[in-house]
């Protein structure tokens, strides 16, 4: 396995493990992150673990699971499939603002694009169809 599908896996998969600290021991200090669909920029660890919470108390129940890493020739960047699934039966806090639990089963297809330098990711998207979650928690019909 190439380095850098090892650091973008640690960091994903740790969403599923429930252990966000392992997520944070590959993001530099001053990683720039962007939930594309969220219209939303995180930096750093302290911001990615603040992500993880606000997912987590959504669904506490959820699970992140990597399909598929594809690691550019350079060896820098990282393309990931990811799939995010789980009940939401807690507060989903969002840019469109709060959510009440639903009790509905949600299940969404991701693409993750980063960039690893030193051992890090340094930089990173997240693209993924927001409307998907809505309709799939009856926010929306």
């Amino acid at each position: 396995m190439h380095p850098t599908e090892k650091i973008v896996r640690q960091f994903h998969e740790s969403w599923g493990m429930r252990d966000p600290d392992r997520g944070a021991e590959v993001i530099a200090d001053d990683c720039d992150f962007e939930d594309i669909a969220r219209n939303e920029k995180q930096r750093g660890k302290e911001a990615y673990k603040a992500d993880y919470y606000r997912w987590r108390e959504a669904f506490p129940d959820g699970l992140c699971e990597v399909e598929n890493v594809i690691v550019s020739q350079c060896g820098e960047w990282a393309t990931l499939e990811f799939r995010n699934s789980g009940i939401h039966a807690g507060i989903l806090r969002s840019s469109l603002g709060d959510f009440a639990p639903t009790g509905k089963q949600a299940e969404v297809r991701y693409c993750s694009v980063m960039k690893v330098k030193d051992g890090m990711v340094i930089e990173g998207r997240d693209y993924y169809d927001s409307a998907t979650i809505v309709r799939q928690l009856g926010l929306v019909d």
